[in-house]
């Protein structure tokens, strides 16, 4: 019986984390910056978050690093540096609620 406890916490666990990424992927898109047009990455560096393992998210862009340090944020009212914990402060407790839903 313990056992079958354990498996069923565990992946209540892995269903909650892929929830939460997936709906933090979700939001960061409106809160990346988008290349000027005169990058060839143009447009996406805001689709470009990926999820390398559990609650770990990366942005695949090659300049996304040093934008999210320094951005001035002139392509959107959303857009600018530290897109992730801007998206936090605005988003947390839609993800929250979502997840108590499941």
């Amino acid at each position: 019986m313990a056992r079958d406890f354990a498996e069923n916490v565990k992946e209540f666990f892995k269903t909650a984390q892929s929830y939460v990424d997936t709906q933090t992927i979700k939001y960061l898109e409106n809160y990346t910056p988008i290349a000027q047009s005169r990058f060839r990455n143009a447009g996406k560096m805001s689709k470009s978050h990926k999820t390398s393992s559990p609650g770990i998210i990366i942005n695949t862009e090659p300049k996304a690093r040093h934008e999210y340090y320094t951005n001035k944020g002139f392509s959107g009212a959303n857009r600018g540096k530290l897109w992730l914990e801007r998206m936090k402060a605005d988003h947390k407790e839609d993800i929250l609620k979502g997840l108590l839903k499941k």
